[in-house]
Parts: C-alpha cells; sequence; structure tokens
C-alpha cells in the first residue's frame, strides 16, 4: 500500500530538513503531497514517485509516517563510532565474467579457420588444407565450451564479493562524513563530510547471465561534491541488497541521494 503525505504548518519538523526531490531538485515546501521511501527514506513529490512506477531501492513499501530529523551522533561504545559495510569497492567498473565474450571469440576464430584453410589448401593441397581446417575447429569447439562452463562455484558469497575489492566505504558518525579506506593499506583515500555533499547517486545493474554470475550484481554509486565527483563499483550478491538499502538509510535525511543509473566516465 503506498502512503501520502500532504504537508502542512504542523509538519515543521519534517519542512525543516530542507529536503529536495530526487527527481525534479526542487525543495519540498508546504503544500506538495510527497512520498517517502520505506528502504532509504528519501522524499518524492507523489509525481515523481508514480514517474518511478511507485517503487524505489527495488521495492515499493512506502512509509506510514513522515521520518523524524535524523541526527548523526557518537555513541558511547567506540564499536558503534563507524557503519562499515561487509562487502568492499573499486574505483572502475568491476563486471562479472560474461561468457557471451568466449562464444563470440570462438565463432570468429571459427570463420578464420575456414579462410585460413582455404588458403593452405590452395599453396599444399586440399588433404594439408583439409586437416588445418579440423584441428583450428576443434580449437574453437574446445575454447568456447572452456568459456561456457561457470567459474568460481565453489566460493562463498563474501570471497566473490570481494575478489576484486580494493576499498572500503563507510560511514564515521565522529567525522559526520563517509570515508573511503584502502583495505590492505588501511590508509585513507578519501573523506566526503557530508556538509559538503551535493547529490548520492547509486544504481544497481542485474547481471543478465543464467549461470551463477546471475546472483550477482553491480552496485554502482557517485559521489558528488561543490568541487568533485568521484564513482566507485561494487559486486554483491542479490542477499546483500538489504544491507545496502539498511547502509543508506542510516545516511543524513537532508543527503539528496538519487536511484538513477548514470553514465560511467572515465576520470
Amino acid at each position: 500500500m503506498s502512503h501520502s503525505h500532504t504537508l502542512t504548518e504542523h509538519h515543521q519538523n519534517f519542512l525543516n530538513q530542507n529536503r529536495t526531490d530526487p527527481i525534479t531538485g526542487e525543495k519540498i515546501e508546504e503544500g506538495h503531497t510527497v512520498v517517502i521511501c520505506a528502504a532509504c527514506k528519501s522524499a518524492f513529490f507523489i509525481e515523481s514517485w508514480e514517474y518511478l512506477g511507485n517503487s524505489h531501492c527495488d521495492q515499493t513499501e512506502t512509509l506510514k509516517f513522515l521520518p523524524l530529523p535524523q541526527t548523526l551522533y557518537l555513541k558511547a561504545n567506540d564499536k558503534y563510532t563507524q557503519e562499515v559495510l561487509s562487502f568492499g569497492f573499486a574505483d572502475s567498473p568491476m563486471f562479472m565474467s560474461n561468457n557471451s565474450g568466449g562464444c563470440f571469440l570462438s565463432i570468429v576464430l571459427g570463420f578464420a579457420s575456414i579462410i585460413a584453410s582455404s588458403f593452405i589448401g590452395e599453396i599444399f593441397g586440399g588433404a594439408i588444407g583439409l586437416l588445418s581446417f579440423m584441428l583450428c575447429f576443434m580449437a574453437c569447439i574446445t575454447f568456447g565450451i572452456i568459456s561456457i562452463i561457470p567459474k568460481n562455484r565453489n566460493i562463498s558469497i563474501k570471497e566473490m564479493e570481494n575478489i576484486e575489492s580494493k576499498l572500503t566505504i563507510y560511514i564515521d558518525y565522529k567525522s559526520k562524513g563517509l570515508v573511503i579506506q584502502h583495505i590492505k593499506q588501511k590508509v585513507l583515500k578519501s573523506f566526503f563530510a557530508f556538509e559538503d555533499i551535493t547529490e548520492f547517486k547509486y544504481h544497481i545493474i542485474y547481471h543478465p547471465n543464467t549461470d551463477i554470475d546471475a546472483l550477482y550484481c553491480q552496485l554502482q554509486i557517485r559521489i558528488t561534491t561543490r568541487s568533485v565527483s568521484k564513482n566507485y563499483f561494487a559486486t554483491i550478491h542479490r542477499d546483500t541488497i538489504p544491507e545496502w538499502s539498511d547502509f543508506i538509510s542510516k545516511l543524513p535525511t537532508d543527503l539528496r541521494i538519487i536511484n538513477t543509473p548514470f553514465v560511467y566516465e572515465l576520470r
């Protein structure tokens, strides 16, 4: 069931959060009718929600009540000063293995073997040409079969998610920002203060293959500040998506969070 809220003077706690609609970029004000995504707590004009197909964060649930202002605070136990994800990121796309590449290459090599064998047949005779064709054809078939065998069947989910990861991203409650850190060296790569972030964009791309890779997705995020825009990518299992939704729900509610595809550009 979809819940909508028409804002009045009685909703000052919500209006004081100075939210903007993620789709139009317009400020949400008194008189507007909004819908709150139950996963990330983002507020949308009802028209924007309908434009998104009445769904966000891969779900359709909405909040029955307007969320109260979210304040970042330092908990007494140092264990809870950070919100850390169980999977890592890289600063370039980490696409899962795509079997179509191997099959395509096999087809190309097959045609090449036909052409090569015809030339060899013209030079050395038909028998040698036929033999060369058969050898090339069998090599192509073998390569094609190997390329479509699913890889990494015995690797755990967390090992698969972190197999190419180099960075970790976490919320630092004490510093009030997002920290990007090298996993192995444990050194800071980037820090984005919440007050400097103008837009936090993310999107999940589902892998199209029908083998084990189909269980994994690529998460891509873009953090934009007043002076810089950075892209980060992660390979995650579909069962890990709720962890990501929970993570972004803990970001400040006045942060402009957008779930939408974007074009990756080399920087």
